[in-house]
């Protein structure tokens, strides 16, 4: 019987602000571990080598802005199973934070792009794979060219199977012999066709496009949806390239004719050398596991494919967590203040609505109302609430904002314009697109009111769009170049969902039309 002196004691784990310091009586060497808080999973990471003294593991960038709250959290072994240290964490929270326990209830996991999602499971996998038998089906009725790839691939040649934490399929489009102008033009051509077959299509870039699979509720609650992402890939004077990732030698005779491989049981097509592609995309070593991998596509690959292709999906996951998790604050002094200055039946486009609570309050008081915005769940929210007219816009794709601007125009008649706590939140070339709508949409005695903070947050995080902020000059020379004029209505300090914020509010109206002065306020 083992003497109780002789236990040995499970090492203790600290959580500080830069990680998990861990304490090992004897070396640790380079275990892959899965994080867990409050016994679900969040992460897989690799401890490093200690050589006996205590090791730090960092948090995921995506976790900075969530170290709130208190709980328990455990290293375990990844291939035992085996609690290699365990400890508890706590820190000051508040209303506008949401801590690693909550996020961990909620079922949200690091994928390997280092962002939060909702954890896999076996029913989900079974819903992809019906998704990608369809998804494959329509591709090849429409004659392009389809394939798995991407992690589907790879856990189609190494396991037979998808990958355990993998949350999406992959499938490549191939066009063959292409310049990048053509993969532009095919990949518009493509999702008319898939939206004529009845699917959403979310476009991330000129070369990536995501179907959505919605799921039909079940004993009550809705499923979550799943996805197929589509890649096209083209040979451009004997280079190939396939977004978002993977751009090298690889020649036609290695792609084509497709061959078959298995996945969970079934034949589905691939290239045809699947092992050479899996060798082009994640390296020699793709054949051994690493539960700990993240993707990193080259920054060379990465700028060249954002400058051919654009990228039109930026900062959407975040925001779909934003509102699922309803952490979304409202600055009503906007809404009152475009009550002020319309009429009942006057038509109101609340631009970048979230979950739909301003368009809510205007069209409680008579006002016509159509909700806009990038994120599904802003327009869910926004489509379930009285008198309400929710409609999905990418400000980042301008294409899809020349299209709204052309339907607004044919549907004529005045329109103004909300834009509350959304400008800030822009990169440069979003707001160019903005600026464009606007213009084109404003007329001389339409209002057009956007609120946006000037002022850095206390804990700017980059990956976080609610800590950006657009001072006041910026937006004045941005919108100049629209032809655009701004004034500046009120400024006011104002709670946020990252802490107290400066907010300017601002009228913006044509520099080619007259302006209906309005009074400057401060409090």
């Amino acid at each position: 019987m083992t003497s109780p002196a002789r236990v040995r004691r499970r090492p203790r784990l600290r959580a500080g602000r830069r990680g998990l310091s861990v304490g090992f009586d004897s070396p640790a060497l380079g275990r892959t571990v899965e994080v867990e808080v409050d016994g679900h999973r969040m992460w897989t990471t690799t401890v490093p080598e200690s050589g006996g003294r205590s090791v730090l593991v960092p948090w995921p960038p995506v976790l900075h802005s969530h170290l709130a709250g208190e709980g328990v959290i455990v290293l375990r072994d990844q291939r035992s199973g085996v609690v290699l240290a365990e400890g508890r964490f706590a820190w000051p929270g508040s209303a506008d934070r949401i801590g690693l326990a909550e996020l961990a209830e909620s079922g949200q996991i690091i994928d390997k792009w280092g962002k939060l999602t909702d954890a896999p499971s076996d029913e989900l996998h079974r819903r992809l794979l019906g998704a990608m038998s369809e998804m494959l089906d329509d591709l090849r009725e429409l004659g392009y060219t389809a394939a798995i790839t991407g992690g589907t691939l790879l856990g189609a040649i190494r396991e037979g199977r998808i990958l355990a934490h993998d949350d999406d399929i992959d499938l490549l489009v191939y066009l063959g012999e292409a310049g990048p102008p053509d993969v532009s033009i095919a990949s518009y051509a493509l999702e008319r066709s898939i939206r004529e077959r009845g699917h959403e299509v979310i476009r991330h870039s000129d070369a990536h496009l995501q179907i959505m699979f919605a799921q039909p509720v079940e004993r009550g609650l809705p499923a979550a949806d799943v996805h197929v992402d589509l890649f096209l890939g083209f040979h451009d004077r004997g280079v190939y390239s396939q977004p978002i990732a993977v751009r090298g030698a690889f020649d036609p005779s290695r792609l084509l004719p497709l061959s078959e491989v298995r996945l969970e049981g079934a034949a589905v097509p691939s290239v045809a050398d699947g092992e050479a592609w899996l060798a082009l995309c994640y390296g020699d070593d793709w054949r051994t596991p690493d539960p700990a991998f993240r993707f990193r596509t080259p920054s060379a690959t990465r700028r060249r494919f954002e400058n051919w292709f654009g990228v039109y999906d930026l900062n959407r996951d975040f925001w779909e967590r934003h509102i699922r998790l309803g952490r979304t604050r409202h600055w009503r002094r906007d809404a009152t203040r475009m009550l002020a200055a319309t009429e009942p039946g006057d038509r109101v486009i609340d631009l970048g609505c979230g979950d739909g609570t301003h368009a809510e309050t205007l069209a409680a008081a008579g006002r016509d109302v159509l909700a806009v915005d990038y994120s599904r769940a802003a327009i869910a929210a926004a489509s379930a609430r009285e008198g309400v007219t929710a409609f999905r816009l990418n400000l980042a794709d301008r294409r899809a904002v020349l299209g709204f601007i052309a339907d607004e125009l044919r549907r004529g008649g005045r329109r103004h314009f909300l834009i509350s706590d959304v400008l800030a939140s822009l990169t440069r070339e979003t707001r160019a697109n903005t600026f464009l709508l606007l213009r084109a949409l404003l007329g001389g005695d339409s209002v057009a009111l956007a609120s946006f903070a000037v002022n850095p947050s206390f804990f700017y995080e980059h990956h976080r769009p609610d800590t950006w902020h657009l001072p006041l000059g910026w937006l004045r020379e941005e919108a100049s170049k629209a032809g655009l004029s701004v004034e500046l209505v009120a400024h006011a300090v104002r709670p946020s969902s990252s802490g107290p914020r400066s907010v300017a509010t601002v009228r913006i109206h044509s520099t080619k039309r007259p302006a209906t002065p309005v009074r400057e306020e401060t409090r």
